[in-house]
């Protein structure tokens, strides 16, 4: 079932994007670790996304007409259908790209990222039949959880002990259209449809 984009009656548009959700063994390790990295960070400005945020982005959708929705929600569903169910292994943290000036602090995926690259590369094809394009730049599977603003002097220091924790393993059995909302607080994600992998 696709639901209605929140707030749609007033937009035209609506910003979306496709993710696999996380369950609760890799959240339950990730928790603890991330606690002591942001007080070991001290003054690195880092904005850290809260856990209800945390997902594998595996398609960027951008401004979408809301109109379009159902039509979205029912390729996503027609290629997961497609793609039989998988494990996803999350492990270590760091940041990218490498250097003095890094964006992203995320975890790893050392299993199932293969799976990912194939699920990408089939919605890029399905949902370039209705006018959104393919993105240009290569695939690569990655947890995001933080986003560097500024400094991070000592954001390296507190990534190093854990580049290589293990954080669990789930099993991805199902796509979810997200629409992503901009507000004070911060992004506000509300799953508007879903598929289930394998038939």
């Amino acid at each position: 079932m696709v639901q209605r984009p929140s707030h749609s009656a007033g937009s035209h548009r609506i910003r979306a994007f496709i993710a696999v959700d996380l369950d609760e063994e890799v959240k339950h390790a990730l928790r603890p670790v991330l606690k002591r990295v942001r007080e070991r960070c001290g003054r690195s400005d880092v904005k850290w996304l809260p856990e209800e945020n945390w997902h594998l982005t595996v398609k960027f959708l951008g401004d979408v007409p809301w109109l379009e929705v159902g039509r979205v929600g029912k390729l996503m569903q027609a290629v997961a259908a497609e793609a039989a169910p998988f494990e996803l292994r999350v492990e270590g943290l760091g940041a990218f790209p490498p250097g003095r000036a890094p964006r992203i602090v995320s975890a790893g995926i050392v299993a199932g990222g293969a799976e990912l690259a194939k699920l990408h590369a089939a919605l890029d094809a399905s949902l370039a039949t209705m006018g959104i394009p393919p993105e240009n730049r290569g695939f690569k599977a990655h947890l995001t959880l933080g986003r560097v603003r500024g400094h991070a002097e000592m954001l390296w220091e507190a990534l190093r002990e854990y580049e290589a924790a293990p954080f669990g393993a789930c099993e991805v059995d199902k796509l979810v259209l997200y629409q992503s909302e901009l507000e004070s607080r911060g992004a506000q994600y509300t799953a508007l449809a879903s598929g289930k992998l394998g038939r």
